[in-house]
């Protein structure tokens, strides 16, 4: 009984054992070409490169907890990967997302399980996913400009001459009171006569006479010591002098001794250059976090730096049109006059955003167009892709994380280039794998006899190479039916720009038109491959010019698609490649004719490209070297080199040969002159 007992134990043991190898059934794949997938150990058939063995993962779902209740972790998306939420709901596809529980890892399959050694190795880091406030800072140059407040212009209210000037030149600093100019007005003179007259008629009665002069003067800003002393003198003065009403620099002087003033026309400009404005330049981007009030810090850019304290005045409602800018005014104090106008200085404005959200390290994040994906380390060494959605910038170099993370996970922040590319690889491989299952390789579908090695193999069931998965199963029939019509559509279309014929390549528009949407009828996946963008065909061009670069596209896609199918072998067509394509650098076409015509140059340089003849093997064991040799010779490994060489003797030679095989000239029998024996074939 025990012997059974022992006997039942090791079948069931081998029989696990036996289910484990199934399960993890090692596989192996080329690092350059992801598609070579091959079940032993060996070199990528493309390029020559050691085949790599295919980590499996080995993560298994708990599924429920120890009393039997299972919570839910998230709730993830099954038609996006990495898009997850906290709550039930629909992705943003619309589809239903399904729970993830705890202790459950249901993307073991597209995780990456790495060592620790190699982790090291790799100088993974690692940062925890952080709460906190959403603050925006922003750097910006801005231009000291005066105070528009604090100019002054200095005119007269009388027509005069100047006669003296006490500031003749600019920048000049005038405190209030400080006299500016002497000036001959004869306006002022008569108003000074008819005061005095009035004084000496009225004395000291001040009579109407008397205030209806003292008010002309007035009206002319005659200083109240002039007329003081016009008064106690009793005889008017020739030349008045005009003094500063105020503190400033003198930043414009429009006047010269001698000249002639007008009332209201300007002789000086003042500044008052204690308080200046901070003009700063805000790029749009940043327009929505500025506001009027808000704090601004501005710090000089020259000498020991110093830093001032301001707030934004006003926000221009304008954006300059060359500089896409708005202008924020930020008025400052300038009591030493430190900021002068015309300097640049760098203004920091901070703004907060949010005061709690999830924030993530920019680091972290991989953007790869409209996707941003971060790795998540997990327990037991492994890391898993998810897409997250990302708000605005942060202080510190972080990100705001609208969807995808919560507080606490933990994101890796170095080396992460490299599990991408282990994550796209393995992508890759599990598309492939699950597109293939159901689909008969084409060496299942080889027959089991092959042509002898002498004997060339029909172009058409030329096998793939080993290890190179099956066409997708959407290529259907009648798709590959739809090509041909489509493929000799663009032959002609380039036989015509090959000859510069615009009015023929024209002719063939409607022919491609009908066959791309015959096509796309055949094909539902055509509308997502390289012929996408031709859906409605090639526009009628009206030169030369613009009908091969909208051609050189088209024209490459199809004659791709062509030998995919093998079409260059089945209905006679040949391919052709230009190296030299003005748009792509390297393009393709198609012809019914052998001989390089060139479509995308023309007549100009139609022999330029070389024709594609495949790559499959005329059979046995010479592989690619067949498929150079002239027609009608022989395998490689059936005749020698030297042979062959003797064998091609020259025109001249075989119809100088006797009718019984000997040479004509000297009687040397055929062995003697394959040997070489026989000087006259070398003539």
């Amino acid at each position: 009984m025990k012997t059974s007992l022992r006997f039942l134990s090791v079948i069931f043991l081998a029989l696990a054992l036996a289910a484990g190898l199934v399960a993890a059934e090692q596989l192996y794949t080329c690092g350059m070409h992801p598609q070579i997938i091959k079940k032993e150990p060996g070199n990528c058939p493309i390029c020559g490169m050691k085949l790599t063995p295919i980590r499996a993962n080995t993560a298994k779902a708990s599924g429920s907890t120890a009393g039997g209740e299972r919570k839910v972790k998230y709730y993830k998306s099954t038609m996006i990967p990495g898009e997850v939420k906290t709550a039930p709901g629909k992705d943003s596809m619309g589809m239903d997302m399904v729970p993830v529980y705890e202790g459950e890892d249901t993307s073991a399959e597209n995780n990456i399980q790495i060592d620790a050694a190699t982790t090291q190795r790799m100088n993974l880091k690692t940062a925890l996913v952080e709460q906190g406030p959403v603050r925006r800072e922003f750097r910006t140059v801005g231009l000291v400009a005066y105070n528009e407040e604090g100019l002054r212009d200095i005119t007269t209210k009388y027509e005069g001459w100047i006669e003296k000037l006490m500031v003749n030149t600019t920048w000049t600093l005038v405190k209030a009171g400080d006299p500016l100019f002497e000036i001959y007005s004869p306006d002022v003179y008569n108003a000074q006569l008819n005061y005095v007259l009035a004084l000496r008629a009225e004395k000291e009665q001040a009579g109407p006479l008397t205030r209806a002069a003292l008010a002309r003067l007035q009206l002319f800003d005659v200083s109240p010591e002039f007329i003081a002393e016009l008064k106690r003198s009793g005889e008017p003065s020739r030349r008045m002098v005009f003094h500063a009403p105020t503190d400033g620099w003198v930043i414009e002087k429009m006047a010269v001794v001698g000249q002639m003033m007008k009332p209201g026309e300007r002789i000086y400009r003042l500044a008052d250059l204690s308080s200046v404005w901070v003009e700063a330049q805000i790029y749009e981007k940043d327009l929505p976090y500025l506001s009027s009030g808000q704090d601004a810090t501005v710090r000089s850019s020259y000498g020991p730096q110093r830093t001032f304290e301001g707030t934004v005045q006003l926000l221009l409602p304008q954006v300059e049109a060359q500089t896409r800018t708005a202008t924020a005014r930020i008025v400052l104090p300038n009591p030493e006059g430190f900021l002068r106008p015309g300097m640049f200085v760098d203004v920091n404005f901070s703004a907060q955003l949010a005061a709690n959200a999830v924030l993530v390290p920019d680091i972290a994040v991989l953007r790869s167009g409209e996707r941003n994906t971060v790795f998540i380390a997990l327990d037991g060494g492994f890391f898993e892709a998810r897409e997250i959605k990302l708000g605005a910038r942060s202080s510190g170099n972080f990100y705001e994380v609208l969807s995808g993370l919560r507080v606490g996970d933990r994101v890796v922040t170095s080396g992460q280039f490299m599990l991408d590319s282990e994550s796209q690889l393995r992508e890759a491989i599990q598309k492939m794998l699950k597109s293939a299952e159901g689909v008969p390789t084409a060496n299942a579908q080889a027959t089991p006899s092959a042509p002898a090695a002498h004997e060339h193999a029909a172009p058409a069931a030329t096998p793939r190479e080993e290890g190179a998965l099956a066409p997708a199963a959407h290529e259907s029939e009648s798709a590959v039916a739809m090509l041909r019509p489509l493929a000799f559509g663009l032959a002609d279309a380039a036989a015509a720009l090959a000859i510069d014929d615009l009015a023929g390549y024209q002719k063939q528009l409607p022919v491609i038109r009908a066959a791309l949407t015959n096509y796309f009828k055949a094909d539902a996946h055509a509308a997502h491959g390289p012929l996408g963008k031709f859906k409605d065909g090639l526009s009628v061009s009206t030169d030369l010019a613009a009908a091969r670069t909208e051609f050189e596209p088209l024209s490459t896609a199809v004659a791709d698609l062509a030998r995919e199918h093998h079409l260059h072998h089945t209905e006679g067509l040949h391919v052709f490649e230009c190296t030299m394509a003005p748009v792509t650098g390297t393009a393709r076409w198609l012809q019914r004719k052998a001989g390089t015509q060139n479509p995308f140059f023309g007549t100009k340089m139609s022999g330029c490209g070389d024709e594609i003849t495949g790559t499959e093997a005329t059979g046995g064991t010479s592989g690619g070297m067949a498929m150079a040799l002239p027609p009608g010779h022989p395998p490689i490994d059936q005749v020698s080199v030297a042979a062959y060489l003797r064998s091609q003797t020259t025109g001249a030679a075989v119809a100088a040969t006797s009718g019984d095989g000997k040479c004509g000239s000297c009687g040397m029998s055929q062995a003697e002159m394959a040997a070489g024996l026989c000087e006259h074939d070398k003539k």
